[in-house]
């Protein structure tokens, strides 16, 4: 027995009378339907009416409540279910839109905006195979729709058929040539293809048309940025967030721009916007601590980073240079501990080995910087910046051949390291090897000015 206390042979007899009642009575539904009378088919009608002009205020809860209405006067009316639909689509409530929508092209077969509203919601839920051929079945419908080629290019282009997308679009365009969602659209894909200036030009139609919206005008900074035109995309932004205050996303995209142009402390700013309006964004937190660390702000720097890692504790650069605040504010033991949690979340992180090697050695630490700048090398046995602090700490250890060594394997692989030159020097005066010192001194001024040789060296 289920939940519903019924028995095997009751759900029998259920489903017999069922069966029965069905195949007596085939014509029940239509006669059912055409028993309501008139005036409730217009009571129906101007509920459903209403509800349409609610809609379109923007008041959909209401005109939910309205649709039900008249369906619950009139359940056999396609334009009332496929407008519900609609209105619960737009409040996230696809499952029950695609039945209203499914259920109103079962009345009404031929309905080619149903079909392009079920497009809509199955877009909504990700479907974009089923998506596509519920717009597809539209346009055969009715060729002229250009909603349905809009939202065909649409659900083509996050199936990644870009090229389609465009001439979707384009097709909406021939259709209706001011059509602000189907040029913002078309300006995505062309964004997406990199082809900037028929972007740009695609976004400012689209503009001139819908001068607010702020999507249109963040995309047509993403074209500008694209363009390399910096500037132009930092105005573009500033207008969004002038006209849409609360939208977190344009702050974000303003700060890394001014960030980009190392407008610090604008950059800052509009990072803490966007963080105020939106508090769980650990990639704006990250931004805002490397604003703060190039203001020279490193316990800011340091918060900022703490508080995206508490949302996202394994992102491995985040660690990184949260190692290197520690490290700028010498608290090497959670410096080290930065560096090495990094390493556990990417075991293959160089510049991380080199931070817990340096973290390890300002500490005092020799013998395990040693160790770390060993396996880093054994590992990438190119990498010149490996060598170089391995030679530093075998220089401090006091082990000079091994040292020089090191120092040469660094020149070798990067012919123009200065710093490399100038401490080969050093290592070579203490091997009593003044003359080949003074060589090395002499490159490496000439590469770094600043690189002065100790005085009292005798000339080659």
């Amino acid at each position: 027995m289920d939940r519903s206390g019924k028995t095997a042979w009751q759900y029998l007899l259920a489903g017999l009378l069922l069966m029965l009642l069905t195949g007596a009575c085939s014509f029940s539904t239509f006669a059912a339907q055409t028993l309501e009378s008139p005036a409730d088919i217009d009571r129906a009608a101007e509920l459903y009416n209403r509800g349409r002009t609610l809609y379109e205020g923007g008041k959909v809860d209401e005109a939910i409540a309205l649709f039900r209405q008249a369906l619950s006067i009139h359940p056999a009316y396609p334009e009332a279910l496929s407008n519900l639909g609609l209105a619960l689509d737009s409040k996230g409530k696809d499952d029950e839109a695609i039945r209203d929508f499914d259920l109103a092209l079962e009345y009404k077969p031929s309905d080619a905006i149903t079909e392009s509203n079920l497009g809509l919601a199955l877009y909504h839920q990700g479907k974009y195979s089923d998506s596509i051929a519920a717009y597809q079945r539209s346009i055969g419908m009715h060729p002229n729709l250009p909603q349905a080629y809009n939202g065909l290019g649409a659900a083509l282009f996050a199936s990644g058929r870009t090229d389609e997308a465009i001439a979707a679009y384009h097709h909406a365009l021939d259709l209706s040539p001011r059509y602000p969602d189907a040029l913002n659209n078309l300006g995505a894909a062309l964004n997406a293809k990199q082809e900037w200036d028929q972007a740009i030009s695609v976004y400012e139609q689209a503009l001139a048309l819908n001068p607010h919206s702020a999507d249109t005008r963040a995309n047509y900074a993403a074209a500008l940025v694209g363009a390399g035109r910096t500037e132009d995309a930092i105005a573009s932004y500033r207008q969004v967030v002038e006209e849409q205050p609360q939208d977190a996303h344009a702050w974000f995209q303003l700060g890394r721009l001014q960030y980009t142009q190392r407008e610090y402390a604008d950059a800052q700013a509009s990072f803490e916007k966007s963080i105020a309006l939106n508090p769980a964004q650990p990639e704006v937190e990250f931004n805002l601590a490397s604003a703060l660390s190039d203001q020279g702000k490193i316990p800011e720097a340091v918060a900022a980073y703490q508080k995206g890692l508490a949302l996202e504790p394994t992102n491995a650069h985040a660690l990184y240079n949260l190692g290197n605040a520690y490290l700028t504010l010498k608290q090497f033991p959670d410096s080290e501990a930065a560096f090495r949690k990094a390493l556990a979340t990417q075991t293959d992180f160089p510049e991380a080995m080199l931070g817990l090697g340096a973290a390890q050695s300002a500490a005092g630490n020799l013998d395990g910087a040693l160790n770390t700048y060993n396996t880093l090398v054994a590992a990438h046995p190119d990498n010149a910046d490996a060598r170089f602090n391995l030679g530093n700490t075998l220089f401090n250890k006091g082990q000079y051949f091994l040292a020089a060594d090191q120092y040469r394997e660094t020149i070798r692989l990067r012919p123009d390291y200065a710093h490399a030159h100038y401490n080969l020097g050093m290592t070579l005066l203490r091997l009593n090897d003044a003359k080949a010192a003074v060589l090395e001194f002499q490159q490496a001024q000439k590469l770094d000015a600043n690189l002065k040789p100790p005085a009292g060296l005798p000339t080659p």
